[in-house]
């Protein structure tokens, strides 16, 4: 084993069998191996934790992984984040409450599920009454909708309509929607914040009934969304679940 100093908490590399035991391969992973070092002291209060590349050295995953990691803790007020300075654990033990929605996949794959997506349609067209709120934009401002469906093992999990404004992102051709689900690539390609998360019981219209194999007017449950670029909306969402789905989110 060799121990090397960074500055910072000396990091250790290990070899053979504790370096397999240390590996992680997901972001959630990252996140929780990171807060655990923070809530056992290992990282105290105002610590300068080691950079992007030295935790994927030694967890063994590519920086990309620890940098959503990462990102989800500075989200939640738990570590600070600066430029040429790097990162550190927040000092005050005071942190932000904030309700954080995973994405549809990885809610599908955190049940033990195989997750598919599927695209409805792509089309550029008038914002209704709920996106103009939303997105602040006048009624004559054509806008891109984007309508998909998620499975889970093939069964109905979700129907996501999402309205977003080209004027405040460069949006990608509809070919890049057929393959990646909009949430994800807003969160990929871009500084988007979740500003907005409302929590709606209401009735299956005939769209979504169809989408989720259910009758009209089955009650179902709708999260809305709305991201932000710079303070500035860029997406409204509207997600239906079928009956009896169970919202797991973390604060």
């Amino acid at each position: 084993m060799v121990t090397t100093t960074t500055g910072t908490t000396p990091l250790v590399r290990s070899s053979g069998p504790d370096l397999h035991r240390k590996r992680l391969n997901t972001w959630q992973a990252i996140h929780a191996e990171v807060l655990r070092r923070i809530r056992s002291g290992d990282w105290p209060p105002g610590e300068l934790i080691p950079t992007e590349q030295m935790l994927a050295v030694e967890l063994g995953c590519a920086r990309a992984t620890v940098n959503r990691a990462l990102r989800e803790l500075a989200d939640s007020g738990i570590i600070e984040r600066r430029r040429k300075v790097g990162t550190r654990v927040t000092a005050s033990s005071a942190r932000r409450t904030t309700l954080r929605l995973p994405t549809i996949r990885n809610e599908i794959e955190t049940l033990g599920a195989r997750a598919s997506y599927a695209l409805t349609s792509c089309e550029t067209t008038l914002p209704n009454l709920a996106a103009m709120r939303a997105l602040h934009v006048g009624a004559d401002e054509p806008l891109l909708l984007v309508l998909s469906r998620f499975s889970a093992d093939d069964r109905p999990h979700c129907c996501e309509a999402i309205w977003l404004n080209p004027r405040v992102a460069d949006l990608p051709d509809a070919e890049v929607f057929a393959l990646e689900p909009p949430q994800e690539w807003l969160s990929r390609n871009l500084p988007v914040t979740q500003s907005d998360v409302s929590i709606i019981a209401e009735a299956a219209d005939e769209a979504c009934a169809r989408s989720l194999e259910i009758e009209p007017g089955t009650p179902v449950l709708t999260i809305e969304r709305v991201n932000t670029l710079h303070g500035t909306p860029v997406s409204f969402a509207r997600h239906h679940y079928p009956p009896q789905h169970r919202l797991v989110f973390d604060i």
